[in-house]
């Protein structure tokens, strides 16, 4: 969404918000990060305003969210400790996550459950912080989920108290772009290994384009959503 200071410049942003929330008050919304442009205060701040609608009644949250490199980025790209901790305590926080993105290096899981009668079905969803905690020109805007979230994450994934759960993992880098140096989630291989056969739904942004993916990985969908709302 890459919210800016000023409003004029997020007129697209909250259009598109503004109509999922109104045409589409019962589902959910994920965002896979760059809600912000570099990080600013007043970014975060309208960024909030915008997705606070998608709040349950009872303060629950509608949308769930993962940081990008714009998030935390000085210039849109290079890693700033500060404003790391400002997206936790501006979205992250406020929009009431179950957990935080700096620090810890474990994902941030919620359980969404829907009971229809005698049935219960439950989805948890997984968010991952991709970024590299680097100020190095080099490491401009490629990603990584690091080993200690790596591991986090298959002591989720095989956990078997959760295997009755259907399970969407959602984080900000490409896993599939190989040839930019700039911009590769480099431990893809790692991760898709990870997950291989163990979640059912993968999303990802950082490159603006929609794509779809079917039985791939032993993964039913993998998809890069973006979609433009007149």
């Amino acid at each position: 969404m890459h919210f800016h200071r000023d409003n004029n410049d997020n007129k697209d942003a909250i259009k598109s918000l503004d109509y999922i929330q109104q045409a589409y008050p019962n589902h959910y919304l994920i965002v896979t990060g760059d809600i912000a442009d570099d990080g600013h205060e007043e970014q975060f701040e309208n960024a909030y305003s915008s997705l606070s609608k998608f709040m349950n009644s009872d303060g629950t949250p509608k949308v769930f969210i993962c940081p990008g490199n714009h998030d935390f980025g000085a210039a849109g790209n290079f890693y700033s400790e500060e404003r790391a901790v400002r997206f936790d305590a501006m979205l992250t926080k406020t929009l009431r996550q179950g957990g935080t993105f700096t620090g810890d290096s474990t994902p941030v899981v919620n359980i969404l459950k829907e009971i229809k009668g005698a049935i219960i079905t439950e989805v948890m969803l997984i968010a991952l912080d991709t970024n590299i905690e680097s100020e190095h020109p080099f490491d401009f805007a490629c990603g990584e989920v690091g080993e200690k979230q790596l591991a986090a994450l298959k002591n989720i994934v095989l956990n078997p108290s959760t295997s009755h759960m259907k399970k969407i993992l959602f984080f900000h880098h490409h896993p599939f772009m190989h040839n930019d140096p700039f911009m590769e989630l480099k431990d893809a291989r790692d991760l898709l290994r990870t997950i291989y056969s163990r979640v059912d739904v993968v999303m990802f942004g950082h490159k603006h384009v929609s794509q779809l993916w079917k039985l791939r990985n032993g993964i039913p969908y993998i998809c890069n959503p973006i979609y433009l709302l007149a």
